[in-house]
């Protein structure tokens, strides 16, 4: 058995202990936009269109106690591409500076407001990395991280983020805005029918780096489905 697939053991069997996902069980499914920014063939092949999305916090803990929280949403498939293009982020670093180490450093917050989301890994594009962040420019209501304040905002008058990208140790830049609009109700159990995956869930010539993490990430992703017997 390879290594990868030893690290992948516990996590399959999380999420069949729990039901649901290892990482980030607990979370808000919404409908939602994006609008790219950024000018034509600039950066990451973003477009702008409907998508899909999750609020959540990785460790799922109880109400409004902290957690590092997480980002991730869904975008259609591209022109000739085979699947839709997945994107997940968590709250990294500690604060808005462009070095590198602030990027994949995983931190738990106290607040929505307080967190800067992070892709923890670059994206290979056209022979160079692009990074990935995004904060939240709305506020939302009570204190601490709660996913009903998520909930209550994104029903209310939606929940904004600005999204955007650097290349390698460059400065980032706006690359997109991200609005969700519309939580999709739980007892249509659609949560169960997104499995965010950005390894098997990509744009065509953009990949996870660097490959033998993507390897593991991929083997993780899918024993995180099989535990907890999830569509793709």
């Amino acid at each position: 058995m390879k290594a990868s697939d030893l690290a992948a053991l516990p996590i399959a069997a999380g999420a069949a202990l729990r039901q649901r996902r290892f990482f980030h069980p607990s979370g808000v499914l919404a409908n939602g936009t994006i609008e790219r920014l950024s000018p034509p063939h600039e950066g990451l092949p973003v477009e702008s269109g409907n998508i899909v999305g999750r609020v959540s916090k990785a460790l799922g803990t109880p109400g409004a106690l902290p957690d590092a929280a997480g980002l991730a949403w869904r975008m259609p498939p591209a022109a000739f591409a085979a699947t839709p293009w997945d994107v997940l982020l968590v709250s990294a670093g500690f604060g808005a500076s462009a070095f590198v180490p602030n990027r994949v450093a995983l931190r738990a917050v106290t607040s929505w407001s307080e967190a800067v989301y992070s892709s923890l890994l670059p994206l290979r594009y056209e022979d160079e990395l692009w990074w990935i962040r995004a904060r939240l420019t709305t506020p939302v209501g009570g204190s601490g991280l709660s996913l009903q304040a998520v909930h209550q905002r994104i029903n209310g008058d939606g929940l904004d983020f600005d999204v955007e990208q650097a290349r390698g140790n460059g400065g980032f830049e706006p690359m997109a805005t991200l609005r969700l609009t519309e939580v999709v109700p739980l007892n249509q159990h659609a949560e169960h029918d997104v499995s965010f995956d950005p390894v098997r869930h990509s744009a065509p010539d953009v990949q996870v780096w660097p490959e033998w993490l993507r390897n593991v990430r991929a083997k993780a992703y899918r024993s995180s489905r099989e535990g907890r017997d999830a569509e793709s």
